[in-house]
């Protein structure tokens, strides 16, 4: 009978379910805030808030409800974000040395060789000789952390504006909107690799079951399975 390795905790399925929900809310809310080029999200907001509100009908009114509207979801989902994820964090940190998103070797060779099982596992369908993530996973990781973390203190920032100097609050702007742009980036490219056929054991452990079977450890993941074979 072939074993079962524990991938992923039963904390780290929920987020990772959950967070999903709370970025599309993000981004729905965000773009009409973002840019002009979304406004007609602004109306999707602003047409029945306007409406309930008995306010007037004309299309500047509708248009400013849903910034309104659109701003306001954004900080209650902000607020959710913030009450699923400290917890989270927390629960993660305590095993901060054990986080499989650290390199194995570092320098710019490992760096290239790292990348090269990337384009080997993922246009040749070859197993590479990779821990639990492949490097082009662990960089994604460190990518989404960061981003996230600079959203997340420049968002505290511009929902408290009113308490800092208006040039703190223009450069927290931009960081707020660059990182949006990054993060929106990175999570397409996640979302593509995640559903690659090379992963789809990977993509049943996150969401469903939280196992790998020891066969796909060993054959897709070499160095993971010689790691747990010593521990």
């Amino acid at each position: 009978m072939n074993k079962r390795v524990p991938a992923f905790s039963q904390m780290q399925m929920w987020y990772h379910k959950h967070i999903i929900h709370i970025m599309i809310f993000f981004v729905l809310t965000g773009l009409p805030i973002f840019s002009e080029q979304f406004r007609f999200l602004a109306y999707i907001f602003g047409v029945p808030a306007n409406w309930l509100a008995g306010g007037a009908a004309g299309s500047a009114e509708i248009f400013a409800t849903g910034i309104q509207v659109a701003r306001t979801l954004h900080r209650v989902m902000a607020l959710i974000f913030a009450l699923v994820t400290i917890p989270f964090v927390l629960v993660m940190l305590k095993d901060i040395g054990k986080w499989d998103i650290w390199p194995n070797r570092w320098g710019i060779g490992a760096f290239f060789s790292g990348m090269g099982e990337v384009s080997k596992i993922y246009l040749s369908f070859e197993h590479g000789r990779i821990g639990k993530y492949n490097a082009g996973q662990k960089l994604g990781a460190w990518v989404i952390i960061t981003t996230t973390v600079l959203m997340a203190v420049s968002g505290f920032i511009l929902m408290f504006r009113d308490i800092y100097s208006a040039g703190l609050v223009a450069n927290m702007r931009a960081v707020h909107a660059g990182s949006f742009v990054v993060l929106g980036a990175m999570l397409v490219v996640h979302m593509y690799f995640g559903m690659h056929p090379i992963n789809r054991h990977g993509l049943k452990a996150i969401f469903r079951t939280g196992e790998i079977d020891e066969k796909t450890v060993k054959e897709h993941h070499p160095l993971w399975y010689e790691k747990l074979k010593k521990e």
